[in-house]
């Protein structure tokens, strides 16, 4: 009996002595534990702005990604019209290099071209500039010369038409440069008429023109108007101006004048006059001259 209280007593000191030590262990493993706390990324908010011109695209698809690893997107996501174009990111995972990120928008459902913005990183939100999706075209990158000096022609108007229809009209800027943007659904098989009015400081040009598809540089060089004896400048004074082979109403028509073009006129009969106008032919690189009649009411001397 004394063995077995010995025994018990004995067995519970060293179960006391056991919870003691383990409590120990377990406050100084708890001592050098270090808490981590989860830390949320920061994010940024792209934001795109559509604006459809005449065109009506069924969905557009809108890719992120880094300028220098361009076949790795951020994300691509698909994006329906009237819906709100925008993606948030973690901040962390753009490019901090300068204009080192690339928003590539894809407008489906046509014939429409792909269109790209490069942006900074940014906190908070970055607003891409506008896109601006328009009417399929070809593209002529047109500069305006003075054939002599070929010193550039400034503030022209650059008008294209095509069978009495007018495709596109422009300015040049202060390079003698524009841009062209030449609907593809207009009659592909058949020239465009090309018009350049240097607001009366030269002749106004006018040409027929081979579009190309897709882009093509053009430089057009423009000369002063040599007169004849008895000839005078005169300008029309409205769009649409008939300028007819014959002088009766039936007569087939040549062109369709624009405001402000210039008709070198030699002769009258009653309300119609004679003249020329001179046009550029593009595959021979030199200017000819179309003889035909105008009504006197549509023009003007020139000033």
């Amino acid at each position: 009996m004394g063995n077995s209280a010995k025994t018990f007593i004995l067995f519970y000191f060293i179960s006391c002595l056991s919870i003691v030590l383990a409590q120990e262990d377990l406050t100084a493993i708890d001592s050098n534990l270090t808490v981590v706390k989860s830390r949320e990324s920061e994010t940024v908010n792209i934001i795109g702005i559509v604006n459809p011109i005449d065109v009506a695209p069924t969905a557009y698809r809108l890719s992120v990604y880094p300028r220098n690893h361009p076949a790795e997107p951020f994300i691509q996501k698909l994006f329906f019209p009237g819906e709100l174009i925008q993606i948030v990111l973690p901040l962390d995972i753009l490019n901090t290099d300068t204009l080192g990120n690339v928003a590539k928008l894809e407008p489906l459902g046509g014939d429409y071209p792909i269109q790209y913005r490069m942006f900074n990183i940014t906190f908070g939100e970055i607003k891409l500039p506008e896109f601006k999706i328009e009417i399929p075209s070809d593209i002529i990158k047109l500069i305006v010369v003075e054939i002599d000096a070929k010193q550039p022609i400034p503030h022209c108007f650059v008008i294209v038409s095509q069978n009495g229809k007018v495709l596109t009209e422009v300015e040049t800027d202060s390079l003698g440069y524009c841009r062209l943007r030449i609907p593809r659904h207009r009659n592909l098989k058949e020239p465009v008429i090309l018009s350049i009015d240097s607001q009366n400081r030269f002749p106004t040009w006018k040409g027929k023109m081979e579009i190309v598809s897709g882009v093509q540089n053009k430089t057009i060089e423009i000369s002063s108007l040599t007169l004849g004896d008895g000839e005078t400048i005169y300008s029309t004074l409205e769009d649409r101006t008939p300028f007819r082979e014959g002088p009766e109403n039936g007569a087939d028509l040549l062109f369709f004048l624009n405001a402000g073009d210039q008709v070198v006129i030699s002769k009258s009969a009653g309300d119609r006059v004679y003249g020329r106008i001179r046009i550029h032919l593009e595959k021979q690189n030199k200017y000819t001259n179309i003889f035909g009649w105008v009504l006197s009411r549509y023009i003007r001397i020139q000033e």
